[in-house]
């Protein structure tokens, strides 16, 4: 279920995104009559005057998804929280019968689990707050970048106006409407940090209260799930035992684990599982890979992941050339999309991975 909420929270944003780009394209027709080397300027002056009314379009289009997101979001935390938090119960309910481990309250009457949910909510609404701002402003921003870049190059004498601004809307197309500018100066589209942020809390608040929940049964060990094509950090601390307080003698301290790291144990994009761990009761299920065997493993995956995301980039911005009606770029936007395609079809031929067709449609 939570991954099934993470993506429709995904698509969401998606759909916004894509109404912001058919927006700008709509808006980027609307002055033809003057839209010639000669009156290139006043297209400019008309386009400029353009961008109030863009916005309210903009603002509509988020506000009609905002509220929709935030609901699918707190159902999200709820049930990916609370469902790990109630799957330790249920698994150590022979444990707690025999008195090996204690027999706290139910997940849902527990004040502990409750103040983590609710601190994650508050977070999960600030964030989309953050988000929504972002795109409306990027939007502008896009737009305004179009018509000045496609005036400049106009008047410079280097290109046709049809050809200037299918060749600078392409561009932003291909990346997609920013969702976050970072301290950096990056810009994240709204596909990668939505994923991301939906991603991270979901396994953010399924960690906390999987942890408090394995906390309030007094249980000290944990073990951790394995799996092929583990990204470094977690490579390194996938399929083993670990003790909580650092106390044991026999397994190594949670702490000494990547457990808090970004792109460490349990973090962002992570696909680890943690379990509850009775010593001389319960029985190891999980064993690291050959290192050299899931370095390789790994690095295919990510090979997969940029060729399916470069296949999105082609198709929003086919989606946008299309919108403008240039039928020469119309042609080459095709070109692309299916090259990509190709280029996917050989590495899979080549690797033997599982092709995923899913991660390669824009909504």
């Amino acid at each position: 279920m939570s991954q099934q909420l993470s993506f429709e929270v995904l698509e969401l944003y998606l759909a916004v995104e894509a109404q912001i780009l058919a927006n700008i394209s709509a808006s980027l027709v609307a002055n033809e009559g003057v839209f010639t080397e000669d009156d290139i300027l006043s297209w400019q002056v008309k386009q400029l005057a353009m961008i109030g009314e863009l916005n309210k379009q903009n603002l509509q289009a988020i506000a009609d998804m905002s509220g929709v997101a935030l609901e699918k979001v707190v159902e999200l935390l709820e049930s990916a929280g609370y469902a790990a938090a109630t799957v330790q119960s249920t698994a150590l309910a022979g444990a707690v019968a025999s008195g090996l481990v204690l027999a706290p309250s139910t997940a849902q009457a527990s004040i502990a689990l409750s103040n983590i949910l609710d601190a994650f909510v508050a977070q999960a609404q600030d964030t989309l707050n953050i988000i929504n701002t972002t795109m409306l402003t990027q939007s502008e921003q896009i737009y305004r970048d179009i018509v000045t870049k496609t005036t400049a190059k106009v008047l410079a004498g280097v290109t046709t106006p049809q050809q200037a601004r299918v060749e600078v809307a392409r561009q932003w197309a291909e990346h997609g409407v920013p969702a976050l500018v970072d301290k950096a100066g990056k810009k994240w589209s709204t596909e990668a940090y939505v994923n991301t942020v939906v991603r991270s809390m979901s396994n953010k608040v399924a960690t906390e209260m999987q942890l408090k929940r394995i906390e309030e049964h007094g249980i000290d060990l944990i073990e951790v799930s394995s799996h092929l094509d583990a990204r470094p950090k977690c490579a390194a601390d996938q399929g083993r035992i670990y003790s909580l307080s650092g106390k044991s003698k026999k397994y190594p301290a949670w702490s000494s684990t990547s457990f808090g790291e970004p792109d460490g144990l349990l973090g962002i994009n992570c696909r680890h599982v943690i379990y509850p761990f009775i010593y001389g009761r319960s029985q190891r299920t999980y064993f690291p890979y050959d290192a050299k065997v899931n370095e390789q493993a790994y690095e295919a995956s990510q090979v997969q992941r940029k060729l399916e995301r470069d296949i999105r980039k082609a198709k929003r911005e086919q989606n946008t050339v299309m919108a403008l009606g240039n039928k020469e770029q119309i042609a080459k936007a095709k070109k692309k999309v299916k090259q990509r395609q190709e280029n996917m079809r050989e590495f899979i031929a080549k690797s033997g991975r599982e092709r995923r067709r899913d991660r390669e449609q824009i909504v």
